[in-house]
């Protein structure tokens, strides 16, 4: 598995985070199975583990695209914040990531956002840490990817995109649009479900454990 940023570059890279709309429920029903919630610790975990566990890896979750947007925004390099954000075998993953973006000189311009987390399984370890996984939809819509050089999105762009059937537009706009849009190695992203990890000696300090996308039954649209 890699890092998010590598998985989906060019067509979705990660940007600043609006969380919005969150759906954050167990998987099942109210009576999933014990191991699933409760993992294999003698005496189970304490009474709201899984209702802090959901809330503490939202807030590791959108740390983590925050941190990536910033550093991708610059051009991948600057790296260092992310380092805290994630576990160490995980971090050569996110170096990878970053240092595409400077290899083929792009950066990101906008913001990408979640719009529904569901939690797959919270469970504290024998060795007594804490390990969460959620699936997450990560829109990119509103994410491109550009040349380093390139100048940010005009106007006209923004009014296009993403509202494509509303926009009527004047020809000058049209033309500024077209020329943007054709401009080599210009992308940008759309709504994808992705698996996250998160791993931690407490819930307070989750870190990333890995990331791939989710290519089961929950689309993302």
């Amino acid at each position: 598995m890699k890092s998010l940023v590598f998985l989906v570059v060019p067509i979705l890279a990660l940007g600043g985070c609006q969380f919005v709309d969150r759906e954050s429920v167990a998987p099942g029903s109210d009576s999933a199975p014990d191991a699933l919630l409760l993992g294999h610790v003698p005496g189970g975990v304490p009474e709201g583990f899984f209702e802090d566990a959901r809330d503490a890896s939202e807030d590791a979750l959108r740390r983590y695209i925050q941190v990536s947007e910033s550093i991708t925004a610059q051009g991948g390099g600057q790296s260092e914040p992310m380092r805290e954000l994630v576990t160490p075998e995980w971090w050569s993953s996110e170096v990878d990531g970053f240092e595409y973006f400077q290899d083929e000189n792009l950066r990101t311009v906008g913001a990408s956002s979640v719009s529904t987390m569901l939690v797959q399984s919270a469970r504290r370890t024998p060795a007594n840490t804490i390990e969460v996984g959620v699936i997450a939809c990560v829109d990119g819509t509103d994410l491109f990817v550009v040349p380093i050089d390139t100048p940010d999105p005009p106007e006209s762009v923004w009014d296009w995109h993403p509202h494509y059937e509303d926009f009527e537009g004047a020809e000058a706009q049209w033309a500024e649009i077209e020329a943007f849009l054709t401009t080599p190695g210009v992308s940008w992203g759309s709504p994808e479900a992705v698996v996250f990890w998160f791993e931690g000696p407490t819930m307070g300090s989750l870190a990333l454990a890995s990331s791939e996308p989710w290519w089961g039954v929950y689309p993302c649209e």
